[in-house]
């Protein structure tokens, strides 16, 4: 942990406003050359300013030594606050990506000088000019702020000029405010979760935080880190030399975390963080709320134009303030010691400063606050009382501009967006950023969100649009070419079968684009794709009887040979070319509904065996894990210990016993009781249907709709999925041989891996041990989850606990989904590559969170067959998909599991299914409770 006491060695400044602005590739365009920094140096940018500076410079390039071209780079880190010494690479590069203009940051930041990263107020048209020293012409941007262009548009003044020295000290005494409720609630997620927080961060990463300021938040971050004893670089990126100078010595040495910063806005930042190579996994820090200064398409912006630079399992850690009481937030930007409303009036004292003259006389102007509810956000302006003309003379000219002010008139200086958690939960997903965790306040007014930059995002699906888009076609074809060519290793595992009542690995490759090719053909009354033999030996797999596996269904012949690989991979590009013709030329191939529903069911399929051949994988001592995406439980580093041995630091979870939830159907609203809906093929072909676009899709045994079926009486349900450890209790529990956890018991799970004893869950990753996986829900079969069931029976008297009916848990899953809005945190649709619980449930003790679908399907003790015998029509575009299976030994298996599309996790009337007594799925339970 850091010293309690600050640094007396001045601080490593890397001057990326002078090395930037001068760069000549710094203007070369999207195609300028990119040279990237490696995991093994610690970089400055080329012609970069790289040095120390210990006065009171007030920013002045001229009054610091900052102007050093470093020919020994080690020398800086001998002088800087580490122990430890890395080279010091240039950098070269600048992202391949446009760059946003910089926007101001506002006093939603309590990292004081974050709100100087601005070049001008955010609802200023004026494009930013830089100045001759790289930075930009503020008195510029004030002048043409107070007089815009085009008549009748607003005046502003750009929220940089609040943050002169003085100003700076005014905001640091906002954030001890008690009615200044923001920086409070960031410290204390911080304070209570940081160890958490971090495990998220790689040991040997890059921390770049975006408008550092005081670091007086980040410090406990940072203290996070060096706990986990984590090799981590960290680079404060800020416009206001003093205040990153000061804030940066105040941290103290650290051992294993290195500083430095980043004097600069945040395009040049955004410019130095695309230098990094892709062996180097970053995180970037956005505290403080400051993304309430950008409206909601800024932010979408912003977000987007950084996504562009990180690469895939590179994170970012968010502080965002929520849509609270009107009235709190009106006091927290104006409070009754009246220290806000100094601030902002010393802005005008400062563009005095800035514009060498005596321009605004302040005693006319008044401070006006107001919270806008319906667009949710803090409005800051200076109100003139009475009017008057502003008059500016140009010193190099002595031309006048004068500006006329009428009584009453508005002048905003700052904007403050809050967003609900729907809204940000929308903002990760049209930037496809991942939410992979979320910190909230005890009040539950402020958040800290990680998202991470993932190989591919699954979007949540529309609900009027069944027709899956081009876009969500190439995110799934990433998705599966990343687990067949990267996690399947070639060629060593092509023909390899894991699971022994499955085809090996290459059959699922051929079969995935020789299902689609059959289906555009029979709809489009087209040939093949060649080599068209494929039809005959990938059309359909096979799914033996687990108790006798020669009793198959009709399957593909199963060919001598196989074909090569390269052939597959070849004949796969040519069916997705066929399909994206499909998709993108509506005269020759006009969308009707017969050819959604056909595109709709290739899609899912696919989907569907996604998942399964991931199953297939975890099975596989040989499989490579995700590239790039690292567990979180991988994250952490393993240090030696006094006795030399390796010991793992990863902040401990736990799970709280799950809770009962009373479901009475006979109380719950019509729409929550039904099962399954309607959307007969037949009716494709009809005149009324055959351009309908917007019905939803399902398959056959999702139709028809049911609403007569009687209802369940009132039933208790667990409100999660019963966990490894809770299983294994089981077992022990009933061992009376001491061969319960051996691997050929029966009862023993084949998600497990048990050596000598010790238990490990199956994984992606690898085998996980109980210490991690302890707290995931059990993967087991259908017989399994009923023996633990009957064994909980006998040790409450009078009470029964069964799996639920498919009814039962539809309604129950169906209720959550009215109740409780998505926060993007559902565990589903690989937004984690293990079946976690989520996250609230990891947490909370709470006795109203029922865990939605997601982690693991969950098993019934319903018999898969057709909701309704007398509505049930066989699918004529793919007959066997289910009618092979009403055999009474599937059962119906509801919800989603961590490898689930969204597209099937969130359509509630979806029926899986599976044999009983399979026990290679993805599939858990949780149990209701009978008197």
């Amino acid at each position: 942990m850091a010293s309690s006491f600050s640094s007396t060695i001045a601080p490593t400044i890397i001057d990326l406003r002078q090395s930037f602005a001068r760069d000549e590739k710094f203007n070369a365009g999207p195609d300028a050359k990119r040279q990237k920094i490696h995991q093994d140096t610690y970089p400055s940018p080329p012609h970069c300013d790289v040095g120390t500076n210990n006065n009171n410079n007030k920013g002045s390039n001229a009054d610091v030594p900052l102007d050093l071209v470093l020919e020994n780079p080690e020398a800086a880190w001998d002088s800087a606050d580490s122990d430890s010494v890395d080279d010091m690479t240039d950098v070269t590069s600048l992202t391949d990506e446009t760059h946003l203009h910089d926007h101001p940051h506002h006093r939603d930041s309590s990292s004081s000088s974050s709100s100087s990263n601005s070049g001008s107020n955010n609802n200023s048209e004026m494009e930013q000019e830089p100045a001759a020293d790289g930075g930009f012409d503020l008195p510029k941007m004030i002048l043409s702020s107070l007089k815009p262009e085009v008549e009748g548009t607003p005046k502003t003044i750009p929220t940089m000029v609040l943050y002169d020295d003085y100003g700076l000290q005014l905001f640091d005494q906002i954030t001890y405010l008690q009615e200044y409720y923001l920086t409070q609630e960031e410290i204390e997620i911080l304070e209570r979760d940081a160890d958490e927080i971090v495990d998220h961060i790689p040991d040997n990463s890059v921390v770049v935080e975006l408008g550092a300021g005081s670091l007086r938040k980040t410090v406990l971050l940072l203290n996070a880190l060096e706990r986990k004893r984590k090799n981590i670089r960290y680079y404060a990126l800020d416009l206001m030399l003093d205040e990153l100078t000061k804030s940066l010595k105040s941290l103290g040495q650290f051992a294993n975390v290195k500083t430095a910063g980043l004097w600069g806005t945040y395009d040049q930042g955004l410019t130095f963080v695309s230098s990094f190579g892709s062996d180097v996994p970053k995180t970037l820090l956005w505290l403080g709320s400051s993304i309430g200064n950008l409206n909601r398409q800024e932010s979408q912006e912003f977000i987007a134009s950084y996504r562009k630079t990180l690469n895939v399992g590179d994170n970012w850690i968010i502080g965002i303030d929520r849509r609270n009481d009107a009235q709190e937030i009106t006091v927290a930007y104006n409070d009754p010691k009246g220290i806000t409303r100094d601030f902002i009036m010393n802005g005008l004292d400062h563009i005095n400063v800035l514009l060498g003259q005596e321009f605004i006389d302040r005693q006319k102007f008044r401070y006006f606050a107001q919270y806008n509810v319906e667009v949710g956000r803090h409005e800051a302006f200076y109100q003139v009382t009475e009017a008057h003309e502003l008059v500016y003379t140009s010193p190099s000219t002595a031309e006048e501009i004068r500006i006329a002010l009428a009584k009453d008139e508005l002048i905003n200086v700052e904007y403050s967006y809050k967003w609900s958690l729907q809204e940000s939960t929308q903002l990760f997903e049209d930037t496809q950023m991942t939410k992979v965790g979320q910190w909230t306040s005890s009040s539950n007014r402020y958040d800290l969100h990680l998202v991470q930059k993932t190989p591919f995002y699954f979007k949540t699906p529309t609900a009027n649009k069944p027709l899956p888009s081009q876009d969500e076609w190439i995110e799934l074809w990433k998705s599966w070419d990343l687990v067949t060519m990267n996690m399947i290793q070639h060629p060593t595992m092509l023909l390899e079968k894991p699971i022994a009542l499955r085809h090996p690995f290459l059959f699922y490759l051929g079969h995935i684009p020789t299902f689609l090719d059959i289906q555009l053909s029979r709809v489009l009354q087209e040939p093949f794709t060649e080599p068209s033999y494929f039809s005959v030996i990938f059309e359909r797999g096979i799914d033996p009887d687990v108790e006798d596996p020669t009793q198959c269904h009709s399957h593909s012949e199963v060919p001598d040979t196989w074909p090569e690989v390269e052939e597959i991979v070849a004949f796969r590009n040519r069916v997705r070319e066929r399909l994206l013709k499909v998709l993108n030329d509506p005269v020759t191939y006009p969308m009707t509904r017969r050819l959604a529903r056909m595109v709709f069911m290739a899609f899912e399929h696919e989907a569907m065996h996604l998942e399964t051949i991931i199953y297939m994988l975890a099975q596989s001592p040989n499989t490579a894990p995700p590239p790039a995406i690292q567990a979180p439980w991988a994250v952490m580093k393993s240090v030696a210990d006094d006795t030399s041995s390796s010991k793992a630091i990863l902040s401990p979870l736990v799970v709280s016993p799950a809770t009962w939830f009373s479901i009475d159907p006979a109380q719950l609203d019509k729409d929550i009781l039904y099962l399954g809906h309607n959307d007969l093929e037949s009716d494709d072909l009809t005149h009324t249907h055959k351009q309908d676009l917007e019905s939803p899709f399902g398959w056959d045994n999702e139709h028809p709709l049911v609403t007569s079926r009687p209802l369940p009486s009132a039933f208790e349900i667990q409100s999660r999925q019963v966990t490894n450890n809770e299983y294994l209790a089981y077992l022990r529990a009933t061992d009376i041989s001491g061969k319960a956890l051996l691997p050929t018991n029966e009862r023993t799970p084949a998600s497990w891996l048990i050596q000598d004893g010790e238990v490990s869950v199956k994984s992606v990753y690898g085998p996980v041990p109980l210490e991690v996986s302890g707290i995931w829900p059990v993967s087991c079969s259908n017989l399994q989850a009923n023996g633990y069931a009957a064994w909980l029976s006998t040790q409450h008297n009078g009470v029964t606990y069964t799996l639920p009916t498919e009814h039962e848990l539809s309604i129950a899953f169906k209720l959550r989904q009215a109740t409780i809005p998505k926060t993007g945190l559902e565990t589903y649709g690989f937004r984690q590559w293990y079946p976690t619980l989520d996250q609230q449930s990891l947490r909370s003790s709470s006795s109203t969170h029922f865990s939605g679908p997601g982690g693991l399907w969950d098993w019934t003790s319903t018999a898969f067959a057709p909701l309704d015998k007398d509505g049930f029509k066989i699918s004529t575009l793919y007959p066997g998909y289910s009618t092979d299976f009403f055999d009474e030994k599937h059962m119906v298996v509801l919800g989603a599991s961590w490898a689930t599309h969204p597209r099937i996790a969130e359509r509630r009337s979806f029926r899986n299914w599976y044999q009983a007594n399979y026990p290679f799925v993805f599939a858990g339970f949780r149990l209701v409770k009978r008197a």
